[in-house]
């Protein structure tokens, strides 16, 4: 059997929290050992670490690891990418999977302490949840697990997932994705608690489009109506962008790829992310308006990427064409001044740009000290928010008048007295005379 090089990891969902960590790392071990074919048996190793459901206080789940290779009874992501695989617990069902859609919490806070945050990581088109964000190093790191549970100990630090494969035919748009994210997010901040915690996003790629209509549409919710719709915006401290197309991407070469088949279904979600999108800027003016006190740090690639051409003879798409910026500094930064914004050059490709090897990298140590900088800045900031009224509109503005005014009522009485009087004779003419666009009816 042919393994891969590289470890893949696959999480575990609904094991029962009543359990100790110990005794469901064994149980999942057994399950495992039970499925591996007898010829997997010698070459396949693999880990387990248990971590908090980030939907259910009665539940846990795991992100198993493997080493040499994927058990033959576990779906592949190549072959299946949204696939299941369940086994039975006692008297609980439990899922395998390797895409990681929805919420999943990366590890748990430090014990009896207080959460300070939610830190939210969404990731981009055709990007893998988990993945995205690991490094190409020989230990694979990834940063939001490996890293911030020693340096954000205190966060609830989580990925989000959403299916954006182009191999899949899929109809989503902005807004259903959008809406997706919305939903989820009520589901892991459902209490008041949680919905005034505060929030770090950390959003790459197409994922930052998508963090940007929920917080559009959160300034337009009803805080009565949709409580959690409403708290997201006031909650929403900080955001980390990395190579976010707020004026769209280049997709020609993806275009290339789904025109391969007759009316491929993301082509409709390429048009509307496609560089000079009407609806990405129509989208840009109201981000920038809403997010002008929020705290916003933007990077941007320095490196070109290979674009798509087919392999004829493999029958494949391989990264083998020419290289071009993905997404320039002209649409990654929102071109707010220096004050609101903190401009980051990042010596990578748009790929590599969130793949950070080890904590001494420059990329990662400039996030840190940013999301250091929120953790510490952001607690009192945002109870503030939630202390304010909200704004209710009023249909009578007070005003006081200028001293310098001149009115027309003088004039007015002049003009009525010369009607009058004229009435009394056969015939009379008059001219009204004043600046254009002025009101010159009496």
């Amino acid at each position: 059997m042919a393994f891969r090089k590289k470890d893949t990891i696959f999480r575990v969902t609904g094991l029962p929290a009543s359990q100790s960590d110990e005794e469901l790392k064994e149980a999942l071990k057994a399950i495992i050992d039970e499925n591996v074919a007898a010829e997997e048996q010698s070459m396949l190793t693999f880990s387990v670490a248990i971590v908090p459901s980030c939907y259910e206080s009665e539940e846990k789940a795991a992100l198993v690891e493997f080493y040499g290779g994927v058990p033959g009874f576990l779906p592949k992501q190549t072959a299946s990418p949204i696939d299941d695989w369940q086994a039975e617990m006692d008297d609980t069902d439990i899922s395998f999977d390797q895409h990681f859609f929805g919420f999943t919490q990366m590890y748990a806070p430090k014990p009896n302490s207080p959460v300070t945050a939610d830190i939210i990581a969404i990731t981009g088109l055709d990007k893998h949840a988990y993945g995205s964000w690991r490094g190409k190093g020989n230990l694979g790191r990834m940063w939001l697990r490996d890293f911030l549970r020693k340096d954000m100990p205190c966060c609830r630090t989580m990925i989000y997932g959403y299916n954006s494969r182009l191999s899949t035919h899929g109809v989503d748009t902005i807004m259903d994705y959008g809406r997706g994210l919305m939903e989820e997010l009520k589901k892991v901040r459902n209490t008041d608690e949680l919905r005034r915690r505060p929030l770090f996003f950390i959003a790459y790629d197409f994922g930052g489009i998508i963090l940007a209509h929920c917080l559009v549409k959160a300034v337009q919710a009803d805080k009565d109506d949709h409580p959690n719709m409403a708290s997201l915006y006031r909650a929403t401290y900080g955001m980390l962008l990395f190579g976010v197309p707020h004026k769209g991407l280049a997709v020609d070469d993806i275009q290339k790829m789904v025109a391969a088949e007759a009316s491929h279904s993301r082509t409709t979600l390429l048009e509307q992310i496609r560089s000079k999108s009407d609806l990405l800027a129509f989208q840009l003016v109201d981000f920038k308006n809403l997010i002008r006190d929020r705290k916003v740090v933007s990077f941007f690639e320095m490196g070109q990427t290979r674009q798509l051409e087919f392999d004829s003879e493999n029958r494949r798409w391989r990264r083998t064409g020419k290289f071009v910026t993905v997404v320039d500094a002209d649409s990654a930064l929102l071109q707010l001044p220096d004050s609101m914004e903190d401009k980051i050059p990042l010596n990578a490709d748009h790929s590599t740009m969130v793949k950070f090897n080890h904590r001494n990298d420059r990329g990662y140590t400039s996030a840190q000290a940013a999301l250091k900088q929120f953790e510490l800045d952001a607690t009192s900031v945002v109870a503030a928010r939630f202390l304010q009224p909200g704004l209710e509109p009023s249909l009578m503005v007070p005003y006081q008048r200028d001293s310098a005014f001149t009115d027309r009522e003088n004039a007015v009485m002049k003009i009525r007295d010369k009607i009058k009087h004229s009435v009394l004779q056969n015939h009379s003419r008059g001219a009204l005379v004043g600046l254009g666009s002025l009101d010159k009816d009496v």
